[in-house]
């Protein structure tokens, strides 16, 4: 009989939604337009999306990507990739179609998770994409592109919500890996481990004193280093995320007045966006 490791285990913020879905099953863990999860909600539909990716036979160590904004299906991504023991490969939105080729070939990824929003970029460099075996379209906006294979929704279908087991082996792992744009060059990968992620993520709860009480405003795209780790330390407390397509400084400050935001993050530009909103509407934020 195998017991289980009592005093040492691999340190992974896999382990912050399985804390919080067992902590905080019913609260709310995702808010989206007017769609919200709960953790346990959140937990299960990571959990069928390990699960739909290990019956596709992606293996373990495979590379699956991601092109798409601050969505729902971009923060489970965080979580299901990675507990089918995948590597994530979260793409800017932003770059051009041979600056993607580049990412995902380099990459090697086996899927390709594109929203439809972006699909008109991954259309004409198909043919380039030798690693990639299996095409997934996130139908979260219209658009007339379509590119071969199933929707998102259909993809999950082959999946369990039962509880996917933590298989990883070494702390030292790869979680993901994130691209640099490329500006003075090819864009150049960098690779967190399970480990510096976990030890990251604390620092930032410590830092930012959230809390279960946390709300988050996704300003801050998950593509720029896994949302700087907040993807996973919003859950580490039991936080609430706010996912949000676009930066629309009207649509950020109604929120904030709105669902009480505590916390967001953003290069200066979002900010001095949101200023300059705040100043030629005459607004101030409510003490609430």
């Amino acid at each position: 009989m195998e017991f289980e490791n009592v005093f040492y285990k691999h340190l992974t913020p896999l382990s912050f939604l399985k804390r919080s879905a067992a902590v905080f099953p019913n609260k709310t863990a995702v808010i989206y337009k007017d769609r919200s999860y709960s953790y346990a909600e959140l937990s299960g539909r990571a959990n069928q999306l390990a699960s739909s990716l290990m019956a596709k036979n992606i293996v373990k160590g495979d590379r699956v990507a991601f092109l798409s904004p601050n969505i729902p299906e971009l923060l489970e991504a965080h979580y299901g990739v990675p507990l089918a023991g995948e590597v994530l490969v979260a793409i800017n939105i932003r770059l051009s179609s041979q600056e993607i080729a580049y990412i995902v070939n380099h990459s090697e990824a086996k899927a390709l998770f594109v929203d439809s929003e972006f699909a008109h970029l991954i259309e004409p460099i198909v043919p380039e994409l030798s690693t990639v075996k299996y095409y997934i379209t996130i139908e979260d906006e219209s658009t007339r592109t379509k590119l071969p294979g199933e929707s998102y929704h259909e993809f999950l279908r082959a999946g369990s919500q039962e509880e996917v087991p933590v298989s990883l082996e070494d702390e030292n792992g790869m979680l993901s890996i994130n691209y640099t744009s490329g500006t003075t060059g090819k864009p150049k990968g960098v690779i967190y481990t399970h480990r510096n992620a976990y030890l990251n993520c604390l620092g930032e709860v410590i830092e930012t004193q959230m809390n279960s009480s946390s709300i988050y405003l996704w300003t801050l795209p998950m593509f720029h280093c896994n949302g700087w780790c907040f993807t996973w330390a919003v859950t580490a407390v039991g936080g609430t995320h706010i996912c949000l397509r676009r930066v629309d400084p009207a649509l950020v400050y109604k929120t904030i007045e709105e669902l009480g935001v505590t916390h967001l993050c953003g290069a200066p530009p979002v900010h001095i966006t949101l200023a300059e909103y705040m100043r030629t509407n005459h607004l101030k934020f409510s003490n609430k």
